[in-house]
């Protein structure tokens, strides 16, 4: 079984387990195995401590779930699946800079990494059919921000991000 070891394959196999969660495809976060195996969009399988992970992620996405409600049924309702990632991205964008003027102690990469694992749980819940799309999105947005790339690794990478 390959562990992942890039930052973009990480990301894919954070992503993949975060919306077969939100799908209801795993067990509860108590009955969860530290040592996941989820298969990605490129047909391999990824072990490392992706629950651990995709449980401080929730958790963090967790702490703004009330205001994104509505900026969630703005977005599935402007979007078709062509259109997901460019407007999932400036959904994004938009709600962590507001997240940060809310919360000044909050780093605009916390903000964005709690918005987008929040957008992705609603919209799965929502809409899951676009769920798959929406997934892709944020996997291809987490690898492509240089400022939230570095975060993580400066917080010594996935594993030793905290909520």
């Amino acid at each position: 079984m390959k562990n992942p070891q890039t930052f973009e394959e990480q990301t894919e196999c954070i992503v993949e387990f975060l919306l077969q969660d939100f799908l209801g495809a795993t067990s509860q976060v108590a009955g969860r195995s530290l040592q996941c195996v989820v298969e990605t969009d490129s047909g391999e399988a990824c072990s490392f401590d992706v629950a651990i992970i995709a449980s401080r992620l929730r958790t963090l996405g967790d702490q703004i779930n009330e205001e994104l409600e509505a900026s969630v049924q703005s977005f599935i309702a402007e979007t078709s699946l062509e259109q997901a990632e460019a407007i999932l991205q400036d959904t994004v964008r938009s709600l962590s800079r507001a997240r940060c003027a809310l919360d000044s102690s909050l780093s605009y990469e916390r903000a964005f990494l709690a918005v987008s694992v929040k957008l992705l749980e609603h919209v799965t819940r929502m809409v899951p059919q676009m769920a798959r799309q929406v997934a892709r999105s944020v996997t291809s947005m987490l690898n492509q921000n240089n400022a939230v790339r570095e975060f993580i690794q400066g917080q010594g990478g996935w594993e030793s991000l905290e909520s």
